[in-house]
Order: structure tokens, then C-alpha cells, then sequence
């Protein structure tokens, strides 16, 4: 499991990763997801804010990993999460920091999908959380930008595991966040 945790937020003016939302962190609130999903090996990419990030990491099973190329984009924080996986695992899902009321039952029905590749769906949009199968790492470290795997899902026709209603909900504007306090 990659945890994606290294962006500058700039849409939203400040660390989304370091939000508190119902007594704990965004990404700490993705951490626990991806524990509770049953995920064996979890990893989190930091780039901004790596230093408080990593303060709020302290204790938890996890390894994190620092990309000194977070400015070029997402795509640099997926091949960092890439590289630090262990040399025998068949497949990785990607995550982002910013979906706290993602459950880990949803993680677990993407680990469970055979093949190659599985995506969330959010009213007909395909996204992350996803999963890939080693056949497919060589394209994830072949993307360039902040894109990052968008169109690597969108070509690949992957299994679809619908995402709706406050599960969907990431976090990326003020307008985000306000409808996260709603809950």
C-alpha cells in the first residue's frame, strides 16, 4: 500500500496532510484506513511538509519515504512509493492522504479483485484508491507531471469498484473541507 502525502496543497493554502478532522490528521486517518484494511506493507510518500508530517507518523506501522522531486508533481511521488516497495510484491494499491472517510472495506474489495488492475469509481470517474499489478509498475514509473496516473487508468480498462456518497469525498478546496466538517 502507497500512501501519496507529498503535495504542497496549494489549492487549499495550507498542509491538507496535517488537517485534523474528528481528533486525528489526514494522513494519519489514511494510515489507519490502510491498516484496518489488512494491509501488509505501508507506505507513505511525503515531499512538503515532510518534517510535520512525519511528527504526526511517530508510532504508527508505517515506513515513510521522502521524495526530494515532490515539486515535479505527482508522478514523482508515485515512483518513489514504487521504488520502496518490496522486490517480491505482485501488486500496490496507490492512495491519497485526502479521503478521511474512506473505509478500509473498500481497500480490501480492490486487494481482492484479480488481475492486473482495479480503480475506484466515483459516479462514473475512475480514480484512486487503485490497485496495480507488477506488469504494470514499469508504466507507473514512466509517468512524467503532476497528472499522475489518470490516464494510465483510463487506458487500461480496470475493474470498477464504485465509490460513492461521503466515501468519495477528498479534500483539495476550503469548499472541501467545509463539507468534511459536516460530517
Amino acid at each position: 500500500m502507497i500512501i501519496l502525502a507529498g503535495g504542497r496543497s496549494s489549492r487549499l493554502g495550507k498542509p491538507k496532510q496535517l488537517i485534523v478532522f474528528r481528533g486525528a490528521s489526514l494522513v494519519v486517518h489514511a494510515v489507519r484506513t490502510a491498516i484496518d484494511s489488512g494491509a501488509s506493507d505501508v507506505v507513505v510518500v511525503l515531499g512538503a511538509y515532510a518534517e510535520q508530517v512525519k511528527a504526526v507518523l511517530v508510532g504508527l506501522a508505517v515506513r515513510v519515504v521522502e521524495n526530494p522531486s515532490w515539486e515535479k508533481g505527482m508522478s514523482s511521488s508515485i515512483k518513489a512509493g514504487i521504488d520502496a516497495l518490496p522486490p517480491k510484491l505482485g501488486r500496490a494499491i496507490l492512495m491519497n492522504a485526502d479521503q478521511p472517510l474512506l473505509p478500509p472495506e473498500h481497500i480490501r474489495q480492490l486487494a481482492g479483485v484479480e488481475g492486473d488492475m482495479a480503480a475506484s469509481s466515483y459516479d462514473g470517474v475512475l480514480g484512486t484508491p487503485c490497485l496495480f499489478g507488477r506488469s504494470l509498475f514499469p508504466a507507473l514509473m514512466a509517468l512524467a507531471g503532476d497528472s499522475g496516473a489518470k490516464a494510465l487508468i483510463r487506458s487500461a480498462n480496470p475493474v470498477s469498484i464504485s465509490l460513492n456518497g461521503e466515501a468519495s469525498l477528498d479534500i483539495d478546496t476550503l469548499d472541501d473541507l467545509n463539507a468534511l466538517n459536516e460530517y
